[in-house]
C-alpha cells in the first residue's frame, strides 16, 4: 500500500495554478451577487437599527444633534457604491481563499529538504528522528512519522543508517524506532479496550460512601428495667418529649386508611369513579389514547427523528463513523495518518533488513510486530463489526457504513503489511521465532 500524500507529488506552484481558475470563478458571482443584493437587505432589515444605535453614541459627543434626525427617504443605492462594493469584496475573497489554499498546499508537502529528509542536514540524522516520533507535540510527531514512511521506502542510505546505529543512549536506533511505531498501533487497542469500562470518575461515584449518623436530638436510650412503666415526667422538657413520644407511637400503631391522603393512595376510590367518569363523558376514545404517555412518546420520538433528518438536526446527530473515529483514533486530533506511517515503516524496514541489516536487529522484533498488527486488525474489525453500538441520533445509518473510510484505510495497511511480512519471512519462521498460529492468521487475514 503506498500512501496518498507520497505516491503523487505535485508542485505547490501547479497545485495554486489549478484552483486559480474556480476560485476567481466563485470569488466574483459571490461579491457582484452580494454588492447588488447586500443594499436591498441592509435596507429593510439593518438600516434602521443602525442608524439609531449611531444616533445614540452621537449624543453624548454632540448635543446640537435634534431629536427629530430621521434616516433620509433615497436608500443608498448609487452605482458607485455597489461598484466600490463588488470590488472591495471581490479582492477580500480572493485574499482570503488564496490564502487558505496556500497555507493547505505548502503544510501537505513531503518533509523533504532538497529531495532529502529534513533531518538529513542534522549532525545526528537519527537523533533528530527519535526526538520527533516521541516528541509530545502532535504536528510534530506527525511530520516525524510521515518522514520515516519516506526514508523506509524511498531512501535506502539512510535505512542502513538507522540499522548500524547501535551505539545509542537509550539502546539502537532501531529499537527506539521500532518501539515508538509499535506503541503508536498499540495505541489503538488501547482505546478500543478502554471504551467499554468506566472512567475513574465512575468508578469514584460507584463505591460506597460513608454514612455519616445525624446528630443525637433525643435523649438517649435508657439501661436497666426497660419494660417497667416510665416514672411521671418531673420537669417541663420531660413532659414534652413524653406527650410527643406517645403521639408517635399512636400513629404507627393505628395508620391512617389509604383514602385519608397520608398513606397510600391520596385518591379515594369514590373520586376515582368521579374522575373517570368526567374524563369518559368530556374526551373520546380516540383523544384519551392520545394522551396515554405511549402515545406521547412515540409522537416525540416521530418528531424528533423527522428534525435530525433535517438540515438542521446534523449537528445534533452522533453518527457511526465519526464516534468510531473519535474513539479508535483519538480526540480531538486524529492519529489515523501517523498510525498508517508507523505501520509503513515497520513494514518497509523489515521487508529491508532482510538485505540490509548487517548485525541482525531486526530479525528479534519480528514476531512482535506481526503479533501486533494481528491484533490491531482483529480488534478493529471485531469492534466496528459487533463491539460498538448504534447511537439513537444516527438516523440514516445503514450495516454498509459499519467501516468508515479511516477504519479501512488503517485495516488495507495492515493488511497489505502482514502479506509483506509472510512473503518476507514465511521460509524463515523457525529461524525468526514466528509461531505457527500467528503466521496461519497472518496468511489468512492477508489472503494468501
Amino acid at each position: 500500500m503506498s500512501d496518498e500524500r507520497t505516491s503523487v507529488a505535485v508542485s505547490p506552484v501547479e497545485q495554486l495554478k489549478k484552483q486559480l481558475p474556480n476560485i476567481t470563478r466563485q470569488v466574483g458571482v459571490i461579491s457582484v451577487c452580494s454588492s447588488f443584493l447586500g443594499p436591498f437587505i441592509y435596507s429593510f432589515t439593518v438600516r434602521k437599527l443602525a442608524w439609531r444605535t449611531s444616533l445614540l453614541w452621537a449624543r453624548f459627543f454632540r448635543y446640537d444633534i435634534p431629536h427629530a434626525a430621521e434616516l433620509s427617504i433615497l436608500p443608498p443605492y448609487h452605482i458607485s457604491l455597489i461598484v466600490r462594493s463588488a470590488i472591495s469584496g471581490f479582492l477580500l475573497l480572493f485574499l482570503w481563499r488564496v490564502s487558505n489554499l496556500a497555507f493547505t498546499v505548502y503544510v501537505a508537502q513531503e518533509p523533504l529538504k532538497r529531495g532529502q529528509p529534513i533531518s538529513q542536514d542534522s549532525r545526528d540524522p537519527n537523533g533528530v528522528l527519535i526526538n520527533g516520533l516521541c516528541s509530545k507535540k502532535n504536528l510534530v510527531k506527525t511530520f516525524a512519522f510521515w518522514e520515516l514512511a519516506l526514508i523506509s521506502r524511498r531512501f535506502p542510505d539512510r535505512r542502513k543508517v538507522i540499522f548500524k546505529d547501535i551505539d545509542r543512549a537509550g539502546g539502537p536506533a532501531w529499537s527506539q524506532i521500532s518501539s515508538a511505531c509499535l506503541q503508536r498501533i498499540e495505541g489503538v487497542n488501547v482505546r478500543i479496550t478502554a471504551y467499554g469500562q468506566p472512567s475513574a470518575q465512575q468508578q469514584a461515584q460507584s463505591r460506597p460512601q460513608e454514612v455519616q449518623s445525624l446528630p443525637r436530638i433525643g435523649a438517649p436510650l435508657k439501661e436497666g428495667q426497660v419494660l417497667m412503666d416510665p416514672p411521671p415526667p418531673s420537669s417541663r422538657r420531660e413532659m414534652v418529649e413524653s406527650r410527643v413520644g406517645s403521639f408517635a407511637k399512636s400513629i404507627g400503631n393505628n395508620p391512617p386508611p389509604p383514602s385519608s391522603g397520608y398513606g397510600g393512595n391520596p385518591i379515594s376510590p369514590k373520586t376515582q369513579q368521579y374522575l373517570e367518569a368526567a374524563r369518559n363523558k368530556l374526551l373520546t376514545r380516540e383523544q384519551q389514547q392520545a394522551i396515554t404517555p405511549a402515545h406521547v412518546q412515540s409522537q416525540f420520538n416521530v418528531y424528533m427523528t423527522r428534525f435530525l433528518e433535517s438540515w438542521f438536526g446534523h449537528p445534533f446527530r452522533q453518527t457511526f463513523a465519526r464516534r468510531v473515529q473519535s474513539i479508535v483514533f483519538g480526540q480531538p486530533f486524529s492519529e489515523l495518518a501517523s498510525t498508517v506511517d508507523a505501520v509503513e515503516s515497520l513494514k518497509n524496514l523489515a521487508t529491508a533488513s532482510i538485505k540490509e541489516d548487517d548485525y541482525g536487529m531486526v530479525a528479534k522484533d519480528i514476531p512482535r510486530i506481526m503479533r501486533t498488527f494481528i491484533l490491531a486488525y482483529q480488534s478493529l474489525e471485531r469492534f466496528t463489526a459487533t463491539l460498538l453500538p448504534v447511537h439513537w441520533t444516527d438516523v440514516q445509518f445503514s450495516e454498509e457504513k459499519r467501516q468508515p473510510e479511516d477504519v479501512l484505510v488503517l485495516l488495507s495497511a495492515l493488511r497489505c503489511g502482514l502479506g509483506d511480512l509472510v512473503r518476507t519471512f514465511g521460509g524463515f519462521e523457525a529461524e525468526v521465532g514466528i509461531e505457527k498460529r500467528d503466521m496461519r492468521v497472518a496468511k489468512g487475514i492477508a489472503g494468501i
